[in-house]
């Protein structure tokens, strides 16, 4: 109960704190540039034209609060905490690669944007590997992997996690409205999970609830990569931190349907020539936004429901098998 509290102490804490940074609109962040996509018949439209001129890259004042609250609190309780600092640093690098992607007049390339993810991916594992074993649950059955088995899972896991985070950060409200369902359940239904890092998922809650004071429709503010990068690299350690890392295919499922099914049909299409989907835009926001009419708060609304009944189902089968 004492833990719950200290981290239910530190999430207020990180909304304070992210409320005060994004409320000052600090004039150094940088404002949205727009987005442009290629139709079918090779016509450059501009996607989320509603977005242009909006502060962009906020994660980084939101992920700042997250981290020295969570330095703060964590860091030093019983000793130095060695991979909890560690994590941090690669969390802010992440943060800061982002941040540095959403300033820039011409947006990096996917390969480099990539390539980050995949060394950072790389060391979070390696440090991973240093300090646990490599024992992971399907509910009640549980292994002992191989460390090479247990390094591509980790990396695979981790670059995805990233990336489809990434993809669904394009709807007012989406992705922090699921993060926070996500975090939550993390901290809800592993009770195993380090105390460090259940802590950190509701203090993360705590900051992303102060940012949908500005980023629900019609939003002032974007987290842009500085936010959606280290959220899908967190949401990543949590699953190896709760050796569980299967149960980011349910908590992650949204993320994974809305932004992840996009990546595997442009990568189909690009490397082999293959169509699928055809008819479904991704990610899927925009195919309810844009081929469906939806409004923007319903599209959030549907992502965070679904994100819910995952989490319950989640849940539920814990109780039951777990």
């Amino acid at each position: 109960m004492h833990e719950v509290l200290i981290a239910l102490l530190a999430a207020v804490f990180a909304f304070v704190g992210s409320f005060i940074l994004l409320k000052l609109n600090l004039p150094f962040m940088p404002k949205d540039g727009g987005k442009v996509a290629v139709t079918p018949k090779g016509e450059v439209v501009e996607v989320n034209a509603a977005s242009r001129g909006k502060t962009t890259g906020v994660g980084l004042l939101f992920t700042i609060v997250w981290y020295l609250i969570s330095l703060g609190v964590y860091g030093f309780t019983e000793g130095v905490n060695v991979q909890l600092l560690i994590n941090l640093g690669l969390l802010f690098a992440m943060t800061m690669a982002g941040f540095l992607d959403d300033a820039a007049k011409e947006h990096w390339r996917d390969r480099t944007k990539g390539g980050i993810d995949l060394i950072i991916a790389i060391v979070v594992t390696a440090v991973f590997l240093l300090y646990n074993d490599t024992e992971v649950y399907f509910f009640q059955w549980h292994m002992t992997l191989h460390p090479a088995a247990y390094v591509a899972l980790a990396l695979v896991m981790l670059w995805a996690s990233v990336n489809v985070t990434n993809c669904s950060d394009g709807v007012d409200g989406l992705c922090g409205g699921v993060t926070i369902v996500e975090a939550v359940a993390f901290f809800l239904i592993f009770p195993d999970l380090p105390k460090e890092y259940g802590g950190m998922a509701l203090t993360l809650a705590g900051a992303l609830i102060a940012y949908l004071l500005f980023n629900w429709f019609p939003s002032s503010a974007l987290m842009g990569d500085g936010g959606s990068r280290p959220i899908g690299l967190f949401l990543g350690m949590l699953a190896m931190q709760s050796k569980h890392p299967f149960a980011l295919l349910l908590l992650s499922l949204v993320f994974i349907f809305d932004g992840g099914v996009g990546l595997v049909k442009v990568f189909l299409k690009r490397r082999f020539k293959i169509v699928i989907l055809e008819k479904i835009r991704y990610p899927f926001h925009d195919h309810l936004r844009k081929n469906l009419n939806w409004n923007v708060p319903n599209t959030s609304m549907l992502a965070i429901g679904a994100e819910l009944v995952c989490a319950v189902i989640c849940g539920v089968l814990m109780l039951l098998f777990g």
